[in-house]
This record gives structure tokens, C-alpha cells and sequence, in this order.
């Protein structure tokens, strides 16, 4: 949320415990209709997900992923930095 703050990109994270995902939208979707993205909504996903493959980052196709125990905070940091850079490029 920092990165989005900083980077003044359209966009929004959900998610609970270790799962998150990463929405091209305003404010969080509520329900299966409001997920469902635009033409320009889908563009910008597909920069972002090229972005973080090229930095090393391998997220499916909705922006979805899952911390797990033996990240530390090295790991999570590296991937808030190429999710800011990412919105950087937008």
C-alpha cells in the first residue's frame, strides 16, 4: 500500500494472512463483478507481471500470491520494491 501511495498508481491490495492480491482499481472489489478488469485495467496488470517476472517474481496471472514461513525480510522487501518500480512504470 506504501508503494501505491508513493507511486500514485491506480491500484489497490486485498487479501488476508500471507495470501494478497494486487487489483488495477481505485478501492477493493466486494464481489466477482467489480473484480472484473477493464481493457486498460488488464494492460497495466500485464506490465506490472512482465515487470516482476524480469525482476524475478513469478505471479499468476491475477496478481495473486502467498508469503510463505521461510521468507524472510530480505524477500519481502525485494518484492515491495519491484511491485513500487513496477507501478513506476505505469
Amino acid at each position: 500500500e506504501a508503494a501505491i501511495n508513493e507511486t500514485g498508481v491506480t491500484a489497490c491490495v486485498t487479501g488476508a494472512g500471507s495470501m494478497f492480491r494486487i487489483h488495477m482499481k481505485a478501492d477493493p472489489p466486494l464481489n466477482f463483478r467489480e473484480s472484473y478488469l477493464t481493457q486498460q485495467e488488464n494492460n497495466k496488470l500485464k506490465i506490472l507481471l512482465d515487470h516482476l517476472f524480469d525482476e524475478r517474481f513469478l505471479m499468476i496471472n491475477t496478481c495473486s500470491a502467498a508469503l510463505s514461513t521461510p521468507m524472510s525480510e530480505s524477500e519481502i522487501d525485494a518484492l515491495v520494491c519491484a511491485v513500487k518500480s513496477g507501478f513506476q512504470k505505469l
